[in-house]
């Protein structure tokens, strides 16, 4: 079901561009969540990440990028990845915030002001889905 949500575009091009920069996160989830907001989940575990434990970068479609560090049977949310300004990052943008919070444990300090320029056609498949699914 998740290449039939409308945003698995975006999803699919920020994993490739993480394969791309050597840091493949271990699970890459699409979802709608309750309310129908959409979302995508990318996690790298303990053995991928420096520090104490693994991390998890989410997305959701109204608040853009946020984080957080995770291990067995517990998430500590560390809030939002403030270098990525854009809901709709490039993905080379969210690669090289993965990649700073594998390596180091901490989000990049550089921002980053540009937008995925297919944003707009995945908000567009948001909203005719919506249309499809509530009616």
């Amino acid at each position: 079901m998740p290449h039939t949500l409308p945003h698995w575009p975006y999803a699919t091009v920020a994993d490739q561009a993480l394969v791309d920069r050597g840091v493949p996160p271990g699970t890459v989830r699409v979802e709608r969540l309750p309310g129908e907001r959409m979302c995508i989940w990318l996690r790298w575990d303990v053995s991928r990440c420096v520090g104490p434990g693994g991390i998890r970068m989410l997305w959701g479609e109204e608040t853009g990028w946020a984080y957080a560090y995770v291990g067995p049977g517990y998430s500590m949310p560390r809030g939002p990845v403030t270098s990525l300004r854009r809901v709709y990052a490039t993905p080379e943008s969210v690669a090289e915030a993965a990649d700073s919070l594998v390596h180091t444990g901490r989000p990049p300090t550089e921002a980053h002001e540009e937008e995925w320029p297919q944003a707009g056609a995945v908000r567009e498949a948001i909203d005719a889905y919506r249309l499809r699914t509530l009616g």
